[in-house]
């Protein structure tokens, strides 16, 4: 479902760029740059998740995916608290749910790779 709803967005954004003429406006650049760096943290916590997530149990699985998703989502958190102030509890909540969201995504990328796994060996 995430990846279909990125490659939505790459398709409705990407296409005038495709076919060779430049983004009209500064909410077309703003979008493929979001796309990218969604793109980007994707790819992070597939590699990130490889590495570490392998043989742990549940609770360890649920910490390092924490501190996976937290490095892979700098970007992403720099991107909606840019220009925030300490008042400004909007984005730092958002910046927060980002941040679930990117654990929860790293946990089931983590399941994915145990089941792989195991179905390999005999």
């Amino acid at each position: 479902m995430y990846r279909i709803v990125l490659f939505c967005m790459f398709a409705l954004t990407a296409s005038p760029t495709l076919a060779g003429d430049q983004p009209k406006d500064q909410e077309t650049d703003r979008l493929m740059q979001v796309l990218r760096d969604e793109i980007a943290r994707e790819d992070c916590l597939w590699r990130e998740s490889l590495e570490r997530l392998s043989n742990q149990t549940s609770d360890e699985q649920q910490k390092i995916a924490g501190l996976v998703a937290y490095f892979c989502s700098q970007k992403n958190r720099e991107r909606i608290v840019q220009g925030a102030t300490t008042e400004d509890l909007v984005r730092h909540e958002v910046a927060q749910y980002d941040q679930l969201g990117a654990q929860e995504r790293a946990i089931a990328i983590g399941r994915q790779i145990r089941n792989l796994r195991e179905r390999r060996l005999p």
